[in-house]
């Protein structure tokens, strides 16, 4: 032993002679740097999978909250039992949000103006997502480890603003010229076609301009006219989605849960709604129950905020669509053209743009179907013929948009979320076993921030008005109800 700890002394010895130390922490066969052609598969698919897939913001979180679905077991969260890290809101920070920071970096380094500008369209994106989940974050300070290791927390507001400059200078700074870096490969969402993504990022200002109806509706005009003038999605060809393939490891997250686990369903709420409405989308959202006679078989939702056993037996609940549970390829969504014309609908309605809010919501719901390869003529005829479909224009325009955006957002959950705690439409009843009165309002901060950040953590809780930072009742600063 002796003499082994005496040549290992000699080994670290002629190491740090030769000015090497690091280089033992240095794998040989691993790249020295990754351009951000190859950093972008993993932000796309972190992202959409951390917003919309199983233990996600979506199923788990927002989705379950605005009751498209119902858990069949471990029903905490449907209680809203909101233990902290469980639906995926702050992990994005070591995923999504700081490879989309490197794009970024690396984009301006190289000179290579549309990395930095799909960096920026993920970051902004990204960082949408979290601070409408969270409310304030640290923003400004964040990714700086090396120089600020307690990040000050930047406000909703703030956040906003930066989000509006990064996807105006996003949209404008994109390259279209023969000699432009791109994006060769890598591109899951658009194959390297830079026009798209330019459309992606004044679409996203145009959501996040419509966010603020209640807060700041000065700001929120000029931005979504902005928005609606750079130009954003013109066709279900644009819509933002990554397209997951038939085999392992790069199937739909749906999919790949349900071949282990049964742990969700679909909501009492949401499937009785489109029953109600005769939505024709309601095949495709929604499978059949199980009934043992056939001919019994039928779309049944269970009701939301039940304890564990309680409720109607779960051999008669409807599980998630097989377009999803049943497709290993199905696509996930986190921007739609059916979404962009709900958004111009309401701008137009406000006035905040021109063209008829009426034409853009009809397009709307048939863009929609659309999307769901539903081209029964008939049957969007009828539907599209309903009274309380035909648009009323004026306040109960307004509400006719919100339902149906909330009916077009399913496997969208996060973004419904945010959608119904802006408008109160539909108006989400609790279940009978729910902790709070209300449906939640936000998420709570990471547990670990109480310990390694906590004097930021603290002001901007106070800052809020949360009672702590798990606090998951306050209304968040964009609802306009703070």
């Amino acid at each position: 032993m002796r003499y082994k700890i005496l040549g290992a002394f000699a080994a670290l010895a002629a190491i740090t002679a030769c000015g090497d130390l690091t280089s033992i922490n240095e794998n040989p066969n691993g790249p020295g740097d990754v351009p951000p052609p190859s950093i972008l598969p993993s932000v796309i698919q972190t992202l959409v999978s951390g917003v919309n897939g199983v233990n996600s913001l979506n199923i788990r979180g927002g989705g379950l909250w605005v009751q498209y679905y119902s858990e069949i077991q471990y029903r905490d969260e449907d209680k809203y039992i909101v233990r902290s890290g469980t639906s995926g809101g702050w992990g994005l920070y070591n995923g999504a949000a700081e490879d989309a920071q490197r794009m970024i970096e690396k984009g301006v380094t190289a000179n290579a103006p549309n990395w930095a500008a799909v960096g920026r369209i993920m970051k902004s994106y990204t960082f949408s997502v979290m601070t409408d989940a969270m409310g304030d974050l640290p923003y400004s300070q964040a990714f700086k480890g090396d120089t600020v290791l307690h990040p000050a927390y930047d406000t909703q507001k703030s956040i906003y603003d930066s989000l509006f400059a990064n996807l105006t200078l996003a949209s404008s700074e994109i390259d279209l010229g023969a000699a432009a870096v791109g994006f060769p490969t890598g591109d899951l969402m658009y194959g390297g076609n830079l026009t798209k993504w330019g459309r992606f990022a004044n679409s996203l200002r145009l959501r996040l301009a419509m966010h603020l109806t209640q807060v700041d509706p000065a700001k929120a005009q000029s931005e979504a006219a902005a928005a609606v003038t750079a130009g954003v999605f013109g066709s279900n060809t644009d819509n933002a989605q990554l397209m997951y393939l038939s085999s392992s490891p790069n199937r739909n997250p749906i999919y790949n849960d349900a071949q282990g686990r049964d742990d969700y369903g679909m909501s009492k709420t949401f499937v009785d709604s489109l029953l109600s409405w005769n939505d024709p989308r309601l095949p495709v959202f929604a499978q059949l129950n199980k009934d043992t006679i056939v001919a019994n078989r039928r779309y049944q939702g269970l009701p939301n905020g039940l304890n564990d056993g309680e409720g109607t037996s779960l051999f008669y609940i409807s599980r998630i669509g097989a377009f999803w549970r049943q497709t290993a390829a199905a696509p996930m969504h986190l921007l739609t053209y059916s979404e962009v014309l709900f958004l111009e609908a309401e701008a137009a309605e406000r006035g905040w743009i021109g063209g008829s809010a009426a034409t853009f919501y009809n397009n709307a719901i048939q863009a929609s179907f659309a999307q769901y390869g539903i081209t029964n003529a008939a049957a969007i005829s009828a539907y599209l013929a309903d009274p309380r479909v035909a648009y009323a224009g004026g306040a109960a325009g307004l509400t006719q948009i919100a339902y149906q955006k909330w009916a077009s957002l399913f496997m969208q959950g996060m973004e419904s979320w945010t959608e119904v705690r802006r408008t109160g439409i539909p108006a989400i009843v609790p279940g009978p076993r729910a902790v709070i009165a209300s449906m939640p309002e936000r998420l709570p901060y990471d547990d670990n921030e109480s310990v390694l950040n906590k004097t930021n953590l603290d002001a901007a809780v106070a800052a809020q008005g949360f009672s702590a930072g798990n606090d998951i009742t306050k209304p968040l600063w964009f609802t306009g109800r703070q």
